[in-house]
């Protein structure tokens, strides 16, 4: 019953990241019609930059899926889909970095951007990862810990910069800054999501990532806070700040 139990719950967490994509992908598609039916003559470097991202993350996150994941095979076992290679920790693991490559274009605010839809896609991952959470405390325990990890790993993601045009002096500057920490931190986050689906629900929270957040994180709020004030980012990165401090005092303590 119990096993019956778990592999439904493997096949929920996988249609909630299906779903994600989904969703994620139809405002992208949407975003680009609208940016090359818009006029090129009023696009400078960062938007043609942001639309081949855009371009390359989606086709990208469907190549890798294509070539990489199992969740077009047949491989069936008495006709039922959890006992198939779709729903092993594996394959989790390779959707969590298309699931990454494809989120390097959903940190991009493109013409035709519809913000709504894209938190309802990012909903529909973190649903996903609580399944997986839930799963994993009831099979190991620890649930402290990995409630705290599954909570780090949220506002780390939500305090990644979306990358956004400027109007401020040091434009030359915070703009290729912006869209390096963006594109960094997604890449660490899609790091931490393949070992959270292909471990015990745990990140370990290492100090790395941390610390690209914190840093990058406070460049790019700092200068630009005369013109705006991006309270989103310094929400969840001090927030991230609190959960990675926690987690780090008691995985140490563990440790002894």
């Amino acid at each position: 019953m119990a096993e019956e139990k778990s592999k439904v719950s493997d096949v929920l967490k996988m249609w909630f990241l299906f779903l994600y994509f989904i969703i994620l992908t139809v405002e992208r598609v949407i975003s680009l019609v609208s940016v090359f039916m818009g006029d090129f003559s009023q696009y400078d470097a960062l938007d043609w930059y942001m639309t081949a991202l855009t371009l390359f993350a989606v086709f990208g996150a469907y190549v890798y899926m294509m070539t990489r994941c199992e969740m077009f095979t047949k491989k069936y076992t008495h006709g039922k889909i959890a006992s198939s290679p779709i729903v092993s920790q594996k394959n989790f693991g390779r959707l969590s970095i298309a699931a990454g490559i494809l989120l390097l274009g959903g940190m991009v605010h493109t013409n035709g951007t519809i913000p709504v839809i894209q938190f309802a896609s990012y909903g529909m991952i973190l649903i996903s990862m609580a399944i997986h959470t839930v799963q994993q405390i009831k099979a190991k325990g620890g649930a402290l810990m990995k409630w705290l990890s599954f909570a780090y790993i949220v506002a780390f993601s939500m305090a990644i910069p979306v990358v956004y045009h400027t109007s401020i002096e040091l434009s030359w500057l915070f703009i290729p800054l912006e869209c390096a920490v963006s594109a960094g931190m997604v890449i660490l986050f899609t790091v931490m999501l393949k070992h959270f689906y292909e471990g015990n629900g745990e990140c370990g929270f290492s100090i790395l990532p941390f610390l690209v957040m914190l840093i990058g994180d406070a460049a790019v709020v700092y200068l630009r806070w005369n013109e705006e004030i991006n309270f989103f980012v310094l929400i969840f990165a001090s927030l991230s700040v609190v959960l990675w401090t926690a987690g780090y005092i008691l995985k140490s303590k563990k440790e002894k």
